[in-house]
């Protein structure tokens, strides 16, 4: 049974990897060194997950993040290029 789910610790953890996986969508230019910087934050966060409720905590955690986390660049990158098209068009 998945009794991770009722653990508050759980779900803060996860809105700090959530947190951490947003980042790179609000980043001007992605360079090599915050990304990583992130990117070990947010591994951090993960294995702390599994420490502490077990590996399949860890991976749905994970997973939720990673995808939030893609969500928001795709959104990001969506928007950038419509206000690129429209600054070409009537700039």
């Amino acid at each position: 049974m998945m009794t991770f789910f009722f653990n508050s610790s759980w779900w803060i953890t996860v809105a700090a990897a959530m947190a951490l996986a947003s980042i790179p969508s609000l980043l001007k230019s992605l360079r090599i060194l915050p990304i990583l910087l992130i990117l070990g934050l947010w591994l951090a966060a993960v294995i702390f997950m599994a420490v502490q409720a077990g590996t399949v905590a860890a991976l749905a955690g994970g997973a939720i993040s990673l995808l939030w986390g893609a969500l928001l660049m795709l959104l990001s990158l969506l928007f950038t290029g419509v206000r690129q098209m429209a600054k070409k068009r009537y700039g």
